[in-house]
C-alpha cells in the first residue's frame, strides 16, 4: 500500500510539473552581462533528459537557489558539466555566449 501511495504521489509530481511547472518554459536567469535563458523543454523533450540527471546532483530542484559564475562552468559544474565541448556545445567558446545570454530582454522569455 505505501508503495502504491508513492508511486501515485510521484506521477502527481511529475505530472504537475509538466503540464503547468518549470518543464513547459524557459527559466531566466537574471545578469548584468545578458539574461541567461535555459529551456526546459529542449533539454527535456528534445534531449530526452531526465530530471535525475541534474537534479539533484548539478542543480537543486527549486530555481533561483543555485548561485554559480562562468568560471564554475568552465570548471565542469553546473551547466558546464554537459557544456564542455564533448557532450554539449563548449561554454569557453565565445562564439557559443549568445546561446545562453540574451542582450534583449524581448528575447529572453519569462
Amino acid at each position: 500500500m505505501r508503495r502504491a501511495l508513492l508511486l501515485f504521489g510521484g506521477i502527481i509530481f511529475l505530472f504537475g510539473c509538466i503540464e503547468g511547472g518549470v518543464l513547459n518554459k524557459d527559466l531566466v536567469y537574471k545578469n548584468k552581462k545578458g539574461n541567461v535563458v535555459f529551456s526546459h523543454v529542449y533539454h527535456v523533450k528534445v534531449k530526452k533528459q531526465h530530471c535525475s540527471y541534474c537534479h539533484p546532483k548539478l542543480f537543486k530542484k527549486k530555481f533561483g537557489i543555485d548561485k554559480f559564475t562562468m568560471q564554475d562552468i568552465w570548471n565542469g559544474k553546473f551547466c558546464g558539466a554537459c557544456h564542455n565541448g564533448s557532450r554539449a556545445f563548449d561554454a569557453r567558446k565565445q562564439e557559443n555566449c549568445s546561446r545562453c545570454h540574451r542582450r534583449n530582454s524581448a528575447e529572453a522569455r519569462e
